[in-house]
């Protein structure tokens, strides 16, 4: 069994793997995480033969991983990076390092499921956006604030806003009645129609992708989207086992 953990930029999530199936992961918001807490999450799992981290939640988190892992199990973690090439997908970017590998992993894990083009969306603290085309080749991708960000972002920067946002709701409908509602409909109709438009743009490229979404605000946004999409969770965490199994 393979301990599969994924950092991001606000929480972490671990499962065990065989290889062939992941386990229901668990999830902790890490910005208060120490060692303590690390190796409380680590002592009840089983020994692994191996750990391997995607990490974009920064060194110290990743610092703590790694002691937790020698610590438990004198296990040196795998921290997986972008390369040019893993799994039949291709790195678009020119430095390929600066790709961020949860957005490599989800793209592998989704190519690897579907084999046909694809739109990946992942939504969580940022919402990225990557293009990868029948045979495997990363088109690029964008990146955006995710909806919780955009609001936080204009509550406590914009000071008019903030003042009229001290309440409020969110109706189903597109147009809301109150300032905060309209802040929340416009953040998360924002990412939708991003999506929409990527896959609109593949489309007059001459592909016809499947688009995916995933991460931990997918649910706010799914349901806001017009074309056909699926909903895969733990795509970087299914990412991960893939590399791993390629490496054995």
């Amino acid at each position: 069994m393979l301990l599969l953990i994924d950092i991001g930029n606000t929480r972490i999530k671990w499962a065990m793997s065989n290889g062939d199936a992941i386990e229901p992961p668990q999830a902790a918001m890490h910005a208060d995480w120490d060692n303590e807490e690390c190796m409380r999450a680590f002592n009840a799992l089983p020994r692994p033969a191996g750990v391997w981290v995607s990490n974009v939640g920064g060194e110290r988190i990743g610092t703590i991983v790694r002691e937790c892992a020698r610590t438990c199990w004198g296990i040196e973690p795998h921290f997986v990076q972008s390369t040019r090439e893993a799994a039949g997908v291709r790195n678009a970017y020119t430095d390929v390092w600066k790709l961020g590998v949860d957005r490599w992993l989800a793209m592998i894990a989704a190519y690897a499921e579907y084999r046909r083009a694809v739109c990946v969306v992942g939504i969580g603290t940022a919402a990225t956006f990557d293009a990868v085309d029948a045979g495997g080749r990363h088109l690029g991708g964008l990146i955006v604030p995710g909806p919780r960000l955009m609001v936080s972002s204009l509550l406590e920067n914009t000071s008019g806003i903030a003042v009229r946002a001290v309440s409020g709701s969110t109706g189903p409908d597109l147009f809301a009645d109150n300032t905060l509602g309209a802040i929340e409909q416009g953040a998360v109709h924002a990412v939708a129609a991003l999506a929409e438009r990527m896959v609109d743009r593949m489309g007059e490229l001459g592909h016809r992708p499947q688009l995916i979404l995933t991460g931990g605000a997918s649910a706010e946004v799914a349901p806001l989207i017009r074309r056909s999409h699926v909903v895969s969770a733990d795509l970087v965490l299914r990412g991960l086992s893939i590399l791993a199994q390629e490496s054995v």
